[in-house]
């Protein structure tokens, strides 16, 4: 989205949620900086978009009259009551995901979106705590030139246009997936009628939204559909696993160990797809994971830590 469209789509939502009676088409051309100028038509086409896009963001803005036995023209307006969201409250736990999370993302537009999102945060009183987060933290890069425009149409509901094997190609996208250090776009090829995957390395001409935002509709099983991609867990190892942890191992299971524990910990059986995605589990979880067997997994994971800590 650019920073002009941006700005307007701002200005609206502040001068809807600025009144408490309807305002008009006319009144609100007059209001909003972004409107004024142009044709009558060229305005009336661009108000309804920047409205059904707010109203896809989830705005709910009112249609309605200040009176109701005239022939005034309808108008428009947000009732605070149902826009604003209620106090936020976190506990520690879930303070500790959400800063989590916001260290995984480090490059492109969601680096932008998560600093967004940490600020909102902090204003509401709801911040992460440092204290609580681990001293080794995953870290998903976005390299990809696509991405961008991948992420922005997931996340708008739009239709999205690149080049596939040499040829123009239409998806209409329901999720951004990595896989194996690789990042897929997953949704309804419209010209198969089924859905598919399409890696973004893979793309030979540049990825665009295209169409208006909130016209994808997706559907209520795309994870599972998604779930085809999942590569399966190929690769095990022996893990002891700190006592009370909440770091979630879906594939860990208890077992027997013969060796010697650190006190507070269990030796669990953990599966991945590939040696790299394991090593690099065991060595974000820092203190609640210790790789035990076999030998050549747990050196890679102590050159990892070495790494991090010089």
């Amino acid at each position: 989205m650019s920073a002009r469209k941006s700005e307007r789509l701002l200005n609206l939502l502040i001068a809807l949620l600025s009144t408490r009676r309807y305002l008009t088409k006319h009144e609100l051309r007059e209001m909003v900086e972004g409107y004024r100028g142009g044709t009558a038509g060229g305005f009336e086409r661009q108000f309804e978009r920047d409205k059904e896009e707010l109203r896809t963001l989830g705005v709910p803005i009112e249609t309605g009259s200040n009176s109701p036995d005239s022939d005034e023209e309808a108008g428009y307006r947000i009732n605070r009551a149902d826009f604003e969201l209620p106090p936020l409250t976190f506990t520690p736990a879930e303070r500790a995901a959400l800063g989590v999370a916001a260290q995984v993302w480090q490059d492109s537009v969601a680096a932008e979106h998560t600093a967004q999102a940490i600020e909102a945060l902090q204003a509401g009183g709801a911040a992460p705590d440092p204290a609580l987060l681990p001293t080794v933290n995953p870290r998903i890069a976005v390299k990809d030139p696509n991405f961008e425009a991948c992420y922005e149409a997931v996340t708008t509901l739009r239709e999205l246009r690149f080049g596939y094997g040499g040829r123009p190609r239409r998806l209409l996208p329901w999720r951004l997936i990595q896989r194996r250090g690789q990042w897929y776009v997953f949704g309804l090829d419209p010209e198969r009628g089924e859905d598919r995957f399409f890696k973004l390395s893979r793309f030979t001409a540049p990825a665009a939204p295209a169409g208006r935002a909130g016209a994808v509709e997706v559907p209520h099983d795309a994870d599972e559909r998604a779930a085809r991609l999942e590569p399966a867990p190929d690769v095990e190892a022996t893990v002891a696993l700190r006592d009370g942890s909440t770091r979630p191992w879906p594939s860990a299971e208890p077992m027997e160990w013969s060796g010697t524990l650190p006190d507070g910990y269990t030796a669990h059986t953990v599966r991945q797809a590939s040696e790299p995605i394991l090593v690099d589990e065991v060595a974000a979880a820092g203190p609640d994971a210790i790789l035990l067997a076999p030998a050549e997994l747990r050196a890679q994971v102590v050159e990892r830590l070495r790494e991090v800590a010089r």
